[in-house]
């Protein structure tokens, strides 16, 4: 019988400084890596133990849908506040 030789495969992403910061940050707290937490979430995804959340269906956006498709909405703001918003919400 031939020795089983495992092969890891490493798995590399983005993110920005500050959020990498706090990451490793709120991982320490619960006795956790960033490389620890990576692995124990791919396991589940490849165990199909990974529940998408769809916020498209949520109470909020259904009531937000319903509003919408009967005009009842209110303008708050151009394209570009909520891009300005998207980029301040990458940034914490």
């Amino acid at each position: 019988m031939r020795n089983a030789t495992i092969k890891n495969k490493t798995v590399s992403t983005r993110v920005t400084p500050e959020v990498s910061k706090r990451a490793k940050e709120n991982l320490a707290k619960q006795g956790l890596t960033v490389s620890e937490y990576i692995r124990l979430s791919l396991v589940k995804a490849a165990n199909n133990e990974v529940r998408l959340v769809s916020f498209l269906n949520s109470s909020e956006a259904l009531a937000a849908k319903h509003e919408a498709e009967n005009g009842e909405v209110t303008e708050i703001g151009s394209l570009a506040d909520f891009d300005d918003w998207i980029d301040q919400l990458d940034e914490n």
